[in-house]
């Protein structure tokens, strides 16, 4: 074989073996995002009573991505509009409606 043919058949083998590294990973990221999506313990998660106001900030933080930027939640008492404590336990503001 010549020299061009050699380099082509090599860069066709290359190409070859890189879609199938990419159909790979792709595949397994995919599967991965499932498991974690449709796993057991993310069925039907609710806030629990005994959750701090900041835990909760932090979750919905985390779940949105919302890490590397500035943000804050400003969460405030339904009937008073007053902030309420990070501190505080979300079963005191809890309201029947």
């Amino acid at each position: 074989m010549m020299q061009k043919q050699v380099i082509r058949n090599l860069a066709q083998a290359h190409r070859r073996a890189l879609e199938r590294a990419w159909k790979r990973a792709y595949q397994e990221g995919f599967e991965a995002g499932l498991a974690r999506a449709h796993g057991a313990g993310r069925r039907g998660r609710t806030v629990r009573g005994d959750a701090t106001v900041d835990g909760l900030v932090r979750l919905i933080g985390r779940h949105f991505g919302l890490d590397r930027y500035g943000f804050e939640v400003r969460v405030v008492h339904q009937g008073s509009g007053r902030r309420v404590p990070a501190r505080d336990l979300l079963r005191k503001y809890r309201s029947e409606e």
